[in-house]
This record gives C-alpha cells, sequence and structure tokens, in this order.
C-alpha cells in the first residue's frame, strides 16, 4: 500500500488528513483519483514521494508515502 498525505484544501475536500490506495501507481494516477474524487485544482497540485518532489510519471511503489501539497502564492 502507499501512504497518501494531504495539506490544506486538499484535506479539507475529502475530509481526510490521509488515506491508503494499492502499488504500485503512477503521480498521474494519484493526480487523476484525486480529481476524479472532486479535489478543486488538481492538475496544479505538487506530490512529494519520501520528501521528495517528483513528477507525472514518477512510480510509486508500496510502502512510500506520498505528500499532496497545494501550490501557495504570496502577495
Amino acid at each position: 500500500m502507499i501512504t497518501v498525505l494531504c495539506f490544506a484544501h486538499v484535506a479539507e475536500e475529502l475530509s481526510v488528513r490521509s488515506y491508503a490506495v494499492p502499488a504500485p501507481q503512477t503521480i498521474a494516477a494519484l493526480r487523476k483519483g484525486l480529481s476524479d474524487r472532486g479535489v478543486s485544482g488538481a492538475e496544479h497540485l505538487m506530490f512529494a514521494v519520501n520528501e521528495r518532489y517528483e513528477t507525472d510519471e514518477y512510480v510509486v511503489e508500496a510502502g512510500d508515502t506520498v505528500a499532496v501539497i497545494p501550490m501557495v502564492s504570496g502577495g
């Protein structure tokens, strides 16, 4: 299993701080899963696997932890 950690609006929209999904999966598949679950702005989310930012092509393996991080802006 893969542990997915949710932050900010992602956690609020899903009403969970974390959940588990079967492995292996690409970041693109995780992104699509979030979009399918109604998370707004899924195309702009960043993903860190085991504390390293990864691209959509990266394959996440069993035992990995994925942090879903919304883009931030400031002024």
